[in-house]
């Protein structure tokens, strides 16, 4: 079940769809669903968030709008989930060098917290261009443990 977090509110970011290999999207959710954490999301689910982003944080291409750093990532993404679930996967797509930076900040911040095992983590880096590439395709980066 692939769930879309946009946490972006720039245009580009809300326009940018999923390659047909994903299959059905179960739900895509905007900024403004997102942020007061309130989703209820069941476990189990590959998350895929769009963004603008660099090597610390994630969020708005302007500075000073939305910038979410890993801690605030991890509160989010937690937030949204349902009674302790945790995800399946989560691919964090965005048009901004160092998102491997950024995948593994999360990955140290989910282990300080003791959360997400056996959560994978993936990175992708382009520009906006074109549909978030599907899974298995080689421009992602996994961020092991």
């Amino acid at each position: 079940m692939t769930t879309v977090f946009e946490l972006s509110t720039d245009n580009d970011i809300r326009n940018t769809q999923l390659h047909s290999n994903w299959g059905p999207v179960l739900a895509r959710y905007a900024w403004d669903q997102i942020h007061p954490c309130h989703l209820n999301l069941a476990g189990a689910i590959t998350l895929v968030v769009v963004a603008h982003g660099n090597g610390c944080e994630i969020g708005n291409e302007d500075p000073d709008t939305i910038d979410i750093d890993e801690s605030a990532f991890l509160a989010l993404v937690q937030g949204n989930m349902a009674n302790n679930a945790i995800p399946t996967s989560i691919y964090i797509s965005t048009c901004g060098l160092g998102i491997a930076e950024f995948s593994a900040r999360v990955r140290l911040a989910a282990q300080q917290n003791e959360i997400w095992h056996g959560t994978q983590i993936f990175g992708h880096s382009d520009a906006v261009a074109g549909e978030v590439p599907p899974p298995g395709d080689i421009r992602w980066v996994q961020i092991f443990a």
